[in-house]
């Protein structure tokens, strides 16, 4: 018998005082703006929408992101987060 490994996939998120969002899982940055980031993780995009929002902190060994600022919204997107139309066009 073949042993094989089974890989753990896992996304946490933890958001405290509606302020300091950190979230694991994420594979890329796909915008940086004050008022809205969007993000690509193992399990599809995630919009942050809210106010002030800068990204402190993004650690590529365990994929996590340290964001700050007022946190609004958080939406989940089935597959990957696109790129922004006029990111493209102006490349």
């Amino acid at each position: 018998m073949e042993n094989k490994e089974i890989i753990k996939r896992e996304q946490r998120l933890q958001l405290i005082n509606k302020q300091d969002l950190s979230i694991s899982g994420i594979t890329k940055i796909i915008s940086l703006k004050p008022d809205l980031i969007q993000l690509d993780s193992i399990f599809g995009g995630i919009i942050i929408g809210g106010e002030n929002l800068e990204l402190l902190n993004l650690n590529n060994e365990n994929t996590t992101a340290q964001i700050k600022g007022n946190v609004n919204s958080i939406k989940f997107v089935e597959g990957k987060s696109k790129e922004p139309f006029f990111r493209k066009i102006f490349k």
